[in-house]
């Protein structure tokens, strides 16, 4: 199966009431892990590069990547730029053949922001590749619950963002924050009841890793799209590379270090996807 736009499997997850994982990769491993976590499950995947991850590993290399896991698995795959910092980042995604990109730029101010946006809109557009952009400041979790708290999208903004842009889903500040939270984070769900009323498109949460079990399933009955997870499966990598040269050194067959690494990954996706799919129908 050839990897699918976000209109696609947003579509197929307003069907069957699922919210989608947009779970973060920055190698084969980490990508197939939580590919075949999604194709055991049974359920559509966004496969996703950070921006710097981008920069990294190179745009193509992980399109290709994400391409062959499409082709060997039964489920719908897509593939993502996660926080595009620039046109030109968004641009260079969009000619490798990725399924959506999302460029954030809501640090800059609105005209700025609904300008870039729509750049990158038209272009993707004409490609039939989705767009994802933010409104609000979705902060690191190192910030303070007061400093999250100022940061929150207003909805009403957002509706008129979603209009004068034409971008096929909004990622949207609600309470969560990206990284290791310092605090207990608190999310806002009457905003975020106000938002899906009001915002006339697909609504993204970001900030997945590390937010308590019992909010993200709230948000998924609520009925929010996406769900971004990253810090959750790179913590699990590290960590299973760590005990695995700690028991059996550095001479070990690097194929059985790299497959414990995926192994973890992979078991930390199965979770993420069975919260996310406890409404199926």
């Amino acid at each position: 199966m050839a990897l699918v736009n976000y209109k696609e499997i947003f579509s197929y997850a307003k069907e069957h009431r699922l919210t989608i994982g947009a779970f973060n990769s920055v190698n084969m491993e980490t990508l197939q892990a939580v590919a075949s976590a999604a194709d055991q499950m049974n359920v559509p995947l966004i496969i996703q590069t950070y921006h710097a991850h981008v920069d990294y590993a190179g745009a193509d290399y992980m399109q290709a990547i994400a391409d062959a896991a499409s082709k060997r698995l039964n489920t719908k795959l897509a593939m993502g730029l996660d926080h595009g910092r620039s046109f030109e980042q968004a641009k260079l995604c969009i000619d490798n053949r990725y399924s959506g990109v999302m460029i954030d730029l809501a640090s800059e101010d609105y005209d700025y922001n609904v300008r870039e946006t729509r750049r990158v809109v038209e272009l993707a557009h004409a490609r039939g590749i989705s767009v994802e952009a933010e409104l609000g400041t979705i902060s690191d979790a190192d910030r303070t619950l007061e400093e999250i708290a100022a940061g929150y999208t207003d909805p009403k903004v957002a509706r008129d963002f979603v209009a004068d842009t034409g971008i096929d889903c909004l990622a949207v500040s609600i309470g969560t924050a990206h990284g290791i939270y310092k605090y207990q984070p608190k999310i806002n769900f009457e905003l975020l009841g106000e938002l899906l009323e009001t915002v006339p498109c697909p609504i993204v949460v970001h900030g997945g890793s590390n937010t308590p079990d019992e909010e993200v399933e709230e948000m998924v009955r609520m009925g929010i799209a996406k769900l971004n997870v990253g810090t959750d499966f790179f913590r699990a990598y590290n960590q299973a590379i760590y005990d695995f040269q700690k028991e059996f050194g550095t001479d070990a067959e690097i194929t059985d270090l790299m497959r414990a690494a995926r192994e973890a990954v992979e078991k930390v996706a199965l979770h993420k996807l069975s919260i996310l799919s406890k409404f199926r129908r």
